[in-house]
């Protein structure tokens, strides 16, 4: 007689349930630097294809064909990456809580600033991307690679949004006392 099951000796079944019920634990841990994951994520795909269609149909006005292709709507590649933008954050913060308890919890620091660490890079890896998203979306553009230039532009895109005419304004006179400031420098 053929057995289908799988059957584990005593050293399996106890390592298997050992390491689950660590990883629930750390999965527990972690469960709100993964929401904040999975938020970020969400805005990048949303605010991403927001300046897709944008730019799509500004070719598809001023007739540039190449253009149109490039930033014709894929879903399936959308997705794609998306997802693996996901796994990869995901990756990147169950792996800072395994240093975290390695080396961390040793030391005496508890093991899910590991894990924080890890999840503060991977949220800033993400703004980068959804600002920018959100920027184009709300016509502003930002030369200063700076934190300064940052909150310039965000602060812009933030009044566009209430007045349009407003933000211009405001965005006229930030770049007019920024080139100011290079003249004098000069």
């Amino acid at each position: 007689m053929v057995t289908t099951e799988v059957v584990g000796n005593t050293g399996t079944r106890f390592l298997g349930s050992v390491l689950s019920i660590e990883f629930v634990s750390v999965l527990d841990d972690m469960r709100w630097m993964l929401l904040l994951i999975v938020l970020c994520v969400i805005a990048d795909f949303r605010y991403g294809w927001g300046e897709s269609s944008k730019r799509y149909e500004e070719a598809k006005r001023n007739g540039d064909k190449i253009l149109m292709m490039q930033y014709a709507w894929r879903t399936s590649r959308a997705l794609r990456r998306t997802i693996n933008k996901l796994i990869d954050y995901v990756v990147w913060a169950v792996v800072g809580m395994a240093v975290g308890m390695a080396i961390l919890e040793p030391m005496g620091v508890h093991h899910i600033f590991g894990g924080v660490v890890a999840t503060t890079i991977a949220v800033l890896c993400e703004a980068k991307s959804f600002f920018g998203h959100f920027f184009y979306l709300h016509g502003v553009t930002y030369n200063d690679r700076t934190f300064m230039g940052f909150a310039k532009a965000f602060i812009v895109a933030l009044a566009k949004r209430k007045s349009e005419d407003m933000g211009a304004a405001l965005e006229e006179s930030l770049n007019d006392e920024e080139q100011e400031k290079r003249h004098e420098s000069k």
